[in-house]
């Protein structure tokens, strides 16, 4: 990064009032715990902050990455000579009858356990998304028949240095996907509508969908959840019939429990993780004629990586 500008975002900082360090790595921000040091990392703690630093940094180039929790990225293992902003301080959320109005850096977590105590239905599967409202609404995550475009009322965004509203229809949801991923546009906040329910039915949804996660993923290794899909077949279970469960690179394997999983067992270093993806991919495709999507955010990853692993087989 460029001196004067890296000299710039830190009197910024200091002038925001901004957490800002120099030691942070994405090993400590991702649920993979693998990846390479990063230049600058902030931690805003208002919406006005992160608005502030966001111009900023649109302003001057250079390239950053907006994480929540980190649970759903793979940052490479070399050094991100950028800026990684981080929202999980932006935790603030109201509820008022059945609408729930809830910044980007929430606990899906933390979110769903307020839904059902307030006997609001809809959002039971939030429960089971290691994520930030920020992170669930780009990938438009979901699970157990459930996602996050259903509940979604209006997300408001940074684009181009103005605050807007998008309406959901105007968010463009699809299968893990949405208008977020493809435009440069930081999610600030998100009001959702909830199905009135009981506290008792929206709890026992919640543990029904937690005992079937515990049955059938790999909660015991890190991970970042599925790594691949398709819209309209189940990569997972054609990862299964090919016998790819248990194929293993280095420290990181695919899970013995869910074919969908790429695990860290032993140390893995991303590169691990992604040699595995790629292969999967590449074996979609030659036996399925399937072009699986990557659902895991990649960082910092060169273009010439997608040639790492048939070089490491020579």
């Amino acid at each position: 990064m460029d001196k004067a500008i890296f000299d710039k975002l830190l009197s910024a900082t200091k002038k925001y009032k901004i957490e800002a360090r120099l030691d942070a790595g994405f090993d400590k921000l991702t649920t993979y715990g693998t990846g390479g040091k990063i230049a600058l990392t902030l931690f805003p703690d208002s919406e006005r902050k992160l608005i502030k630093i966001m111009r900023l940094l649109n302003r001057v180039g250079v390239t950053y990455v907006i994480l929540g929790r980190g649970s759903n990225v793979l940052a490479s293992d070399d050094p991100f000579d950028g800026v990684a902003v981080v929202t999980t301080r932006l935790n603030r959320f109201v509820v008022h009858k059945n609408v729930v109005i809830a910044q980007c850096g929430v606990s899906t977590v933390a979110l769903a356990s307020v839904l059902a105590m307030q006997g609001l239905g809809g959002g039971e599967f939030l429960a089971c998304l290691p994520a930030t409202v920020g992170g669930a609404i780009v990938g438009n995550a979901g699970c157990f028949g459930q996602d996050i475009k259903a509940i979604v009322q209006s997300v408001t965004v940074l684009s181009n240095g103005h605050v807007k509203r998008l309406k959901s229809e105007k968010c463009q949801f699809s299968k893990r996907d949405s208008i977020f991923k493809h435009r440069n546009m930081t999610v600030l906040s998100v009001k959702f509508a909830l199905s009135p329910s009981t506290e008792e039915t929206v709890k026992k949804k919640i543990a029904d969908m937690r005992a079937k996660k515990s049955a059938t993923q790999p909660l015991e290794y890190r991970s970042a959840g599925c790594v691949l899909y398709h819209d309209t077949v189940s990569v997972s279970r054609l990862i299964d019939e090919m016998g790819l469960k248990g194929y293993r690179v280095g420290g990181a394997e695919v899970s013995t429990k869910h074919a969908g999983f790429v695990v860290n067992i032993d140390k893995s270093t991303s590169l691990d993780i992604y040699l595995i993806i790629r292969y999967l991919q590449r074996a979609l495709l030659d036996r399925y004629g399937i072009a699986a999507k990557t659902e895991v955010r990649l960082v910092n990853f060169k273009e010439e990586s997608n040639d790492l692993f048939a070089k490491r087989k020579e």
